[in-house]
């Protein structure tokens, strides 16, 4: 397309030139040589002209603002072109520079290859994602790529994160610098495993169609342009309960067997086949004669004659009642072992959940502190910070459960585990150590600290009663703490300081904490 600012302005300028050269014609012929005004006039004029020329010329040929704008506008919409061709392209773009090693990939690179983010790929060498069978063809044709400076839509073999294999297309280039040296391959991969897949149903289509025209078995049929029927193989009365010739006297007959349900799909379909002059395959139920519903598999597409005009359509019926109740009782086996998988997985919940937890206090169980104590403390050894661990025995469970019923008793434990998860903190672990006893972990807490938290929930638990019958029953705790690492490095020997102090705050007397060594 012709510039038309710039026909304009080259035609401005022509105008300017001949006006110009033709004053200086009607100043040389008409200024009087002989006296020394007429030349000094001539020079004059002609340096006016000369200015005016050149200031015209400036305008004309210097780059306007809005020239300058565009540029930049063109700029960052090629930026916003390339930006929105990598974002919303289904193919995966990828940079491999020439010893192999994968330095761009776009997302879709990516997602294509089961990695979470670009940045998994970016530094990996291009070989790890093909099998070992097509690295040998893939250096071929990077030599290719080397030599001619592309290749396009070959097939390759590649590979997913985890291992699974998929069908791509993979064109590549040379990107060469300013000097036209090579420097990397830009790589183009398109998935066409769902091609393949539909191009492999085709194939197999077009076999079961071979198989059908050799052996009338199924019902076999050519249906003219004008939906009569030139050709029905005599197993349609097997199948459909109707002679092949009731169908040729009434072509309609094929539509009012088809199932109610099943017609309008069966009549689109024929639709659709007739208008665009392609195969198609449908499945669909029919009523035979004698009343009996069975599955049809329908199968057709275009006949040509040798000058390409439609001559109608050839199709195959095949009866898969069998095959469609083999379908509908594996869907429901399937069914039935998903749900039996489903209570599988929620009993392997709950005996998670009863491995770890006390049945009676749902607090954690022995098991689990063992093995979160011994976490925390190699945390605190590492991170150089104090744990402190209580040791609670509910006072006078045994009467509880002699005088009142262990009923009562195990209501008293419950309501104790439940009043020790509301005082502890997130960070805490709570236990039931066995029996009547309780063990808490105070996550970096220091002696004096722990000592003061302990004997709050002491005071917090006089408040506590349990009705019965007539009575108000006090539930109360005497407590033993230890502090790592002053009374002990190991879980053992932390948990025998804290059973010692326990001990020692029995022989005092009950409701009463504690510690090896009392806080200042």
């Amino acid at each position: 397309m012709i510039n038309s600012s710039k026909t304009r302005k080259t035609f401005t300028l022509l105008i300017i030139v001949s006006l110009t050269l033709t004053g200086l014609f009607l100043l040389w012929k008409f200024i009087p040589w002989g006296n020394t005004t007429g030349i000094l006039f001539f020079f004059t004029g002609l340096f006016i002209g000369i200015v005016i020329f050149a200031a015209i010329q400036y305008f004309l040929i210097r780059p306007s603002p809005a020239r300058v704008g565009g540029n930049k506008l063109a700029s960052h919409l090629d930026e916003l072109v390339y930006s929105t061709i990598l974002e919303t392209s289904s193919d995966s773009f990828a940079v491999v520079d020439l010893t192999g090693r994968l330095i761009f990939c776009s997302p879709q690179t990516a997602s294509l290859h089961g990695y979470d983010s670009p940045g998994e790929l970016i530094g990996k060498r291009a070989f790890t994602l093909l099998p070992l069978k097509e690295i040998l063809r893939a250096t071929k044709y990077m030599q290719l790529t080397l030599q001619s400076g592309m290749i396009k839509n070959i097939e390759f073999t590649l590979l997913k994160k985890n291992g699974d294999p998929f069908i791509a297309e993979v064109s590549a280039s040379l990107i060469k610098n300013r000097s036209g040296a090579s420097i990397a391959f830009m790589v183009t991969v398109r998935d066409i495993t769902e091609r393949k897949w539909v191009e492999e149903q085709i194939r197999e289509s077009e076999a079961r169609y071979r198989i059908v025209a050799d052996n009338t078995f199924d019902w076999e049929f050519w249906q003219a342009p004008n939906d009569r029927f030139i050709y029905i193989s005599p197993s349609c009365k097997r199948i459909t309960g109707w002679d092949a010739t009731e169908f040729i006297k009434n072509p309609g007959l094929v539509e009012r067997i088809i199932h109610p349900d099943d017609r309008q799909h069966y009549l689109l379909h024929s639709v659709a086949t007739k208008q665009n002059k392609t195969p198609g395959e449908i499945e669909f139920r029919i009523q035979r004669a004698d009343g009996v519903e069975r599955w049809i598999n329908h199968i057709c597409q275009p006949v040509f004659d040798e000058s390409g005009n439609f001559t109608g359509t050839r199709g195959s019926n095949r009866d898969i009642t069998e095959r469609k109740i083999a379908e509908d009782n594996l869907q429901q086996a399937n069914e039935q072992l998903r749900l039996q998988l489903s209570e599988i997985e929620q009993l392997q919940i709950i005996l998670r959940q009863q491995a770890l937890h006390d049945p009676l206090t749902g607090l954690h169980n022995r098991r689990y502190m063992e093995e979160g104590l011994r976490m925390e403390l190699a945390r605190a050894a590492r991170e150089d910070y104090q744990v402190t661990i209580a040791l609670l025995d509910m006072d006078n469970l045994k009467v509880f459960n002699d005088t009142h019923g262990h009923a009562v008793g195990d209501k008293a434990l419950v309501l104790l585990g439940e009043k020790l998860r509301e005082l502890t903190r997130t960070d805490d672990i709570i236990c039931r150590y066995g029996g009547d006893e309780f063990l808490i972990v105070l996550h970096k807490t220091n002696l004096k600290d722990g000592f003061k938290r302990v004997n709050q929930w002491r005071k917090a638990m006089e408040d506590l009663r349990i009705p019965h019958e007539q009575l108000q029953l006090q539930i109360t705790f005497t407590a033993g703490i230890a502090t790592y690492p002053f009374h002990g490095r190991s879980l053992e020997q932390i948990i025998k300081a804290a059973d010692d102090a326990l001990y020692e705050a029995k022989k005092k007397g009950r409701n009463i904490v504690m510690a090896p060594d009392e806080p200042t």
